[in-house]
């Protein structure tokens, strides 16, 4: 059988000595995606070069990033945008170096050479103590000299620094406990630990977190953005490591620190000197050999590494367990692809290899982790996504030969790669995680009888757009061919770098609209998918309260801070008066007369006074500010997290929804099933006798010395429904019901024909009948806004969340 190509064409390549080397100068806005994937690889910045490379990125792109476009793309680590915007200044010669510091050696100081320096990860921006330019990029960025507290990049040290001015007493050192940035072997005994302290911990307690709360994502939690506090716990645990209490962490910190730690050895888990070793036997076509052969790579490791390795593994492979015991049946792509570039690297030398080995790193570890042996066994997980979609084109494993005359009389409707009139967030969606050589074909959006081919290449999808004139169909003039069709066929044998250099590529795996779904859950049994239905409900439910408590905290939050900023300066403006006034009072002082002066100096001591306390008041506000800011953006960065979260459950929630309907069950019976699963809460009105509420106990919902305040404070995150009765400002009875999240408040009137909330329906002998009614009848009929019936009295808070 004819053997086609690599996917990448540097599969092929034996060694890395394959980049270009230009020999004249290319302006950045030139450059391609490449080059700028490249550049980032140089500046170890590649962390985010798959962003930039599925957002195509080029040349003239990066000129023009800011911190909002860096936050649109997702990345939103204040440090991480900093350092990617300080090298993109120093590539437009915008980035000014300070004066450097010529500071005297002092009595108590030596003057020698820097023998005390070791590679180090930064946290924050730092500058090169001989260049004073910044150090670039996220990780292993330069030295750091433990006598004088020198930073330097590392061509800055292979080329001579500056004498080493240190003081007799250390005040550079690092803690003698460091843990980042130290090497494996110097970090535990095989013999007595499997791997490190910090790698033990955060393991043991991310599964022990997954063991108590069943609603988050184990996968993405690893793919999370690091959380505002990590520096300061990193840096804890690097001074107190075996004091730090782990538990009182959020998982997506744990992760992150994991992380860290992996990403910060000066060698990682599998040596930069077995690198080539690795990623030659990745190139075995047939995945058992490979498996095999990597395994073996894996037993000549250093044991530190080996058994680091093994640890790891094996908690991923828990991971893995969990995740499908919560209805997750989809493989860990997203775990792999992250864990991709932790594990191995090539040396700093040869570190362009990272973009181009990409697909080599992710194909090592997800052979590890799915076909070697960690002692931990993995379930059997569903179609991987990311193989070509299972209605293929028949020509599919033989596309050398030419396209038989039904293929060349199809119509374009009949074509089952071509999807009509449907839009790009759906063709994004239909694309995602597939294979490259993807594609699909949909009508254009300007409606002018034109299609746009989405092709996936190098992880992203290329957008290309098929024009027609003069009967005939092409990409660029002159158009050829005598319909999209023949197009089509023609590039399914033909590789698309004729048409574009880049595009080295045909179209391999057509995107099928037939019957996607028909092989779906025809294993399972209708009990059992209705079983995963009503899981991926409840989780979707909680992730949508989630999402909406934190949206709620987020508008109020946003709120605060822009109150605060106003009120601030207005503070400042008020700070600025007084220093002026205390100036005219100094001037008027110079010039008065004797007996003037005492008087003035009070005046000014006064003053200055007040100009003091509203310094301070200043100073608080400003503290404070930062603060809510800081908790604002920590807001947002979870509801940007949860938001794809959110609309991948409802994917998922609906995908079974459609089979269930495929297997013939009906529609009301689904919103039966939906209506049972989420009335966790139960509702007074319609499953309980008036006799078991705990309406008839007063003291539930009863509290006569509750002003106003105190119960929308009581009331505030309850459900709807939930109330309560007080004494209003006027001494009569008042409701306190909240509603749609709103806390209002509803006048009780006593006549003579009884309590109620208006004429005519003052009829109720007393409070509890009122209340006894009301629990059964909509408050609608009273206030259009109260679509709600007294559900929960505040002091039943068991009966409120289904406890009897």
């Amino acid at each position: 059988m004819e053997e086609s190509l690599p996917k990448y064409p540097w599969l092929l390549r034996q060694s890395w000595n394959f980049f270009s080397t230009l020999n004249f100068f290319t302006p950045v806005s030139e450059w391609t995606s490449l080059n700028v994937a490249e550049w980032m690889a140089a500046l170890n910045l590649y962390a985010y070069s798959e962003v930039f490379r599925c957002k195509d990125i080029k040349g003239t792109d990066l000129l023009h990033l800011d911190e909002d476009k860096l936050m649109n793309m997702g990345i939103k680590d204040e440090f991480h945008q900093k350092a990617l915007l300080a090298c993109i200044d120093e590539l437009k010669g915008k980035q000014q170096p300070p004066p450097p510091l010529e500071m005297p050696v002092m009595p108590d100081e030596i003057q020698s050479e820097h023998t005390n320096m070791t590679q180090l990860s930064f946290s924050s921006l730092e500058r090169c103590g001989k260049c004073q330019k910044y150090l670039r990029g996220f990780l292993h960025q330069g030295y750091f000299c433990q006598d004088c507290g020198l930073k330097a990049h590392r061509t800055c040290v292979a080329n001579g620094l500056p004498s080493c001015i240190s003081s007799r007493e250390k005040l550079y050192g690092i803690p003698c406990k460091w843990i980042f940035g130290k090497s494996l072997c110097t970090q535990f005994n095989p013999a007595e630990s499997a791997a490190p302290y910090i790698v033990e911990q955060c393991t043991k307690e991310l599964e022990n977190k997954a063991k108590e709360n069943t609603s988050f994502e184990l996968y993405n939690i690893y793919c999370s953005s690091a959380p505002p506090e990590i520096n300061e716990v990193c840096k804890n645990l690097n001074e107190f490591t075996t004091e730090v209490d782990l538990r009182e962490l959020s998982p997506a910190c744990l992760a992150n620190i994991l992380k860290k730690f992996l990403r910060e050895l000066p060698d990682p888990i599998i040596p930069v000197q077995w690198y080539d070793r690795f990623v030659e036997a990745s190139k075995i076509k047939n995945d058992e050999q490979c498996a095999a052969r990597l395994n073996i790579l894996v037993q000549q490791i250093p044991e530190h590494h080996r058994s680091t390795l093994k640890f790891i593994m094996a908690h991923l492979c828990r991971v893995c367990r969990m995740e499908y015991a919560r209805g997750n049946r989809n493989p860990p792509t997203v775990l792999i692809q992250v864990m991709c570039h932790v594990f191995l690297r090539p040396p700093w030398e040869r570190i362009l290899q990272v973009v181009y080995n990409t697909q080599l790193h992710n194909r090592i570890i997800e052979l590890l982790l799915m076909k070697c042996d960690w002692g931990e066994k993995l379930p059997q997980f569903a179609s991987a996504p990311a193989i070509p979609p299972r209605k293929v084109s028949k020509i599919g494993s033989s596309l050398s030969l030419s396209m038989s005359e039904k293929d060349k009389s199809m119509s374009l409707q009949d074509a089952e790669w071509y999807w009509g009139n449907i839009t790009r967030d759906e063709v994004n969606e239909k694309l995602n995680e597939t294979v490259d050589g993807s594609f699909l074909v949909r009508d254009a959006s300007n409606k002018c009888g034109e299609f746009t081919l989405t092709l996936r290449k190098g992880g992203a999808n290329k957008l290309i757009k098929i024009c027609h004139g003069n009967g005939k169909y092409g990409f660029t003039e002159p158009y050829s061919f005598n319909s999209v069709v023949e197009l089509i066929n023609h590039f399914r044998n033909d590789s698309l770098s004729q048409y574009n250099a880049s595009l080295d590529i045909k179209l391999l795996y057509p995107v099928s609209k037939y019957n996607q779904e028909e092989e779906f859950g025809t294993s399972e049994t209708i009990e059992k998918l209705t079983e995963i239905f009503i899981e991926i409900n409840k989780r979707l439910r909680d992730k949508n309260h989630m999402l909406q408590m934190y949206l709620d905290d987020f508008n109020k939050t946003s709120h605060e801070v822009h109150s605060k900023r106003q009120a601030l300066d207005a503070l400042k403006e008020l700070v600025s008066v007084f220093h002026e006034q205390t100036k005219t009072q100094e001037k008027f002082k110079n010039e008065a007369q004797p007996h003037e002066i005492l008087k003035l100096n009070e005046n000014i001591a006064l003053l200055n006074e007040r100009l003091r306390m509203m310094t301070e008041s200043c100073e608080q506000l400003d503290e404070n500010l930062h603060q809510r800011e800081a908790y604002n953006r920590s807001l947002e960065r979870e509801i940007n997290n949860l938001k794809p979260i959110v609309k991948d459950l409802v994917k998922e929630r609906d995908k079974y929804q459609r089979c269930l309907l495929n297997r013939g069950m009906k529609q009301s019976r689904i919103d039966q099933v939906l209506e049972k699963d989420e009335s966790d809460i139960p509702d007074s009105s319609e499953n309980c006798d008036l006799e078991t509420l705990p309406h008839n106990d007063e003291k539930t919902w009863l509290l006569l010395n509750c002003n106003r305040q105190d119960a929308e404070s009581a009331l505030a995150c309850k459900p709807d429904g939930t109330f309560l009765i007080r004494t209003s400002s006027t001494h009569q009875y008042a409701l306190s019901i909240i509603c749609n999240s709103i806390v209002s408040h509803c006048i009780i009137y006593e006549t003579k024909k009884g309590l109620g909330f208006s004429e005519p329906y003052n009829i109720y002998d007393s409070l509890k009948s009122l209340v006894l009614h009301y629990a059964q009848n909509s408050l609608e009929i009273h206030n259009d806004s109260l679509n709600t019936t007294l559900k929960y009295p505040i002091n039943a808070i068991n009966y409120i969340y289904g406890v009897k």
